[in-house]
């Protein structure tokens, strides 16, 4: 009997199909429809299922609704077990959790500023013209910073960069930069000596560990699965074979 693990995020949905044994079959990714519920109603449940993010109660046939925080300490630990610090930067905010052995212990979120979320990212790339799987932070060569803590503010200085004729590619690094700039002040809450798992969409870039190494000064490891930790919590959340 195969688990279905749902992350409902605010910008995509990720899916994870998981043998009766924990073994991944399975990870998929899809855009968040706008009419969540309805969307959700039209699809048919095959395996039993467990839902977790922004729109979890979305889904009718889930068996289960599972705290963010919850699966994403399931999920991490899953992945990669000899870290215990997980930064997770979501479409709609960033957050930092420690776990012990899968079990939450605690988390802190950031101040809900689009400045400091993927979506700051995602905005800019359509300003810019910029397709997200072509963005690779390897060919940055540039290092402009953005200012302003606050997007309002920080979009008005990329309008600047573009009227300046600064190119799109080092204006896309920058507001990755400023994203990772925003996370350093949840690191400080934390014990990261031994380094922090990354989790999020942002991980998928082409040298986005390398920049996260040299911002946030430590050691930073993109482990399997990043994107789809917590929809692998979910689906650990639900019974297997021995239970």
């Amino acid at each position: 009997m195969y688990r279905l693990g749902i992350d409902v995020g605010s910008t995509y949905t990720k899916y994870c199909v998981l043998s009766c044994r924990n073994k991944i079959e399975d990870c998929f990714t899809e855009r968040t429809p706008i009419r969540q519920r309805e969307y959700f109603e039209g699809k048919k449940g095959d395996f039993p299922s467990a839902s977790c993010g922004y729109g979890k109660a979305n889904v009718p046939f889930a068996k289960k609704s599972v705290n963010e925080l919850t699966a994403l300490a399931k999920g991490s630990h899953y992945v990669c077990p000899e870290v215990s610090v997980v930064l997770d930067i979501g479409g709609q905010d960033t957050k930092i959790i420690c776990h012990e052995n899968g079990t939450l212990k605690n988390f802190y979120i950031n101040d809900r500023c689009a400045a400091g979320s993927g979506m700051f990212l995602i905005n800019t790339l359509r300003m810019l013209e910029i397709d997200f799987d072509d963005m690779d932070l390897q060919d940055i060569r540039s290092e402009i910073r953005l200012s302003s803590a606050c997007a309002v503010f920080a979009q008005t200085e990329i309008v600047g960069l573009i009227a300046a004729n600064v190119p799109a590619k080092d204006i896309a690094g920058a507001v990755v930069g400023h994203i990772l700039q925003q996370s350093r002040s949840l690191l400080r809450k934390v014990n990261a000596e031994n380094g922090i798992l990354l989790s999020g969409g942002l991980t998928q870039i082409r040298g986005f560990r390398e920049m996260a190494d040299r911002i946030l000064e430590t050691r930073c490891i993109i482990g399997p699965y990043a994107r789809y930790m917590s929809a692998i919590g979910c689906a650990l959340s639900l019974p297997s074979c021995g239970d």
